[in-house]
């Protein structure tokens, strides 16, 4: 039988590109070094006082009495593999982290629930390099720890009725983290894409989400469930300074800006100040499904 435990915090770390890797090296020498890689940042979640759950793949689960453990950890395992290659040099190996803090179920060593269900949707969530946490988790946090955390999305979590948001942790000594502590005019520097259905909201820039898929399939970061919408019906990227929306879908897409709705099929736009999208039909016939984009600086949303 297994038993509720009281608060934990759960923790993904997914290796980043090991698809390729197996491509690159040829299978026993990419599991090889997947293997001893994960070994290497086994140790640096014990030294924070983790716990490693299980090994799932090229991905660690484990779990920290306290928030700011986790997050102390996923720092280091970060910094472990920033200058860390393959061993002819083509490749960098890099991790995926997220992080969700609640209780959990407890079987025979294995954990359960969902906590383990929002840790896992959250580390799909990050790309390379990138380690995210939900509100909930943001909220342990104190001082410096949370100072280095940056809101940008809210989205969906399948079972739970409201939606959730989510944070990027910065944790490259870099001018972007040196900006987010001292607040020294980074909006004059950043726009922030903020993109609504219904109650997701996703909140893109070009130092915490670049790009985002969207479309009717599970797996999109924003899932609209048109039935005029293909399953990956497009994608937006911030690109120099400017988002570009770009079709992919079988029926087109309506992209409406300073009150003028075109057409667009497999072809790219830049989005403008603020205007709606509207997958597969005109923005008229499509109100339930309809999303709404503005473009702000950093400190205006």
């Amino acid at each position: 039988m297994g038993h509720t435990e009281k608060e934990t915090t759960v923790m993904f770390a997914d290796i980043a590109g090991s698809t390729r890797l197996y491509e690159a090296m040829g299978d026993e020498k990419a599991e090889a070094l997947i293997s001893n890689t994960l070994k290497q940042l086994s140790i640096v979640v014990t030294s924070f006082h983790g716990k490693i759950i299980k090994t799932i793949g090229d991905e660690l689960m484990c779990r920290f009495p306290r928030a700011s453990d986790a997050i102390s950890a996923a720092k280091i395992m970060h910094e472990s593999l920033a200058e860390k290659t393959t061993p002819s040099g083509e490749n960098k190996l890099s991790i995926r982290v997220g992080a969700h803090q609640g209780s959990v179920v407890e079987n025979d060593g294995d954990i359960f629930g969902d906590t383990v269900n929002i840790a896992a949707r959250v580390t799909a969530l990050a790309r390379a390099g990138k380690t995210m946490i939900t509100g909930y988790t943001y909220e342990q946090l104190t001082g410096s720890s949370r100072e280095s955390c940056q809101r940008i999305m809210r989205t969906s979590v399948k079972g739970k009725e409201q939606p959730i948001d989510v944070y990027d942790v910065i944790w490259e000594q870099t001018e972007e983290l040196t900006c987010i502590i001292d607040n020294v005019n980074k909006a004059a520097v950043e726009k922030i894409l903020a993109i609504r259905y219904g109650d997701d909201v996703i909140r893109m820039s070009a130092n915490t989400v670049p790009r985002i898929t969207v479309g009717r399939g599970k797996e999109c970061n924003l899932v609209v469930p048109s039935p005029q919408a293909s399953r990956k019906h497009c994608k937006i990227e911030c690109n120099r300074g400017k988002f570009i929306f770009s079709d992919n879908s079988a029926n087109g897409s309506h992209v409406k800006q300073n009150q003028i709705e075109l057409f667009f099929h497999q072809e790219q736009v830049p989005l403008l100040v603020d205007g709606t999208i509207s997958l597969g039909e005109p923005a008229a016939d499509n109100h339930d499904f309809l999303l709404h984009y503005s473009i702000s600086l950093a400190d205006t949303d």
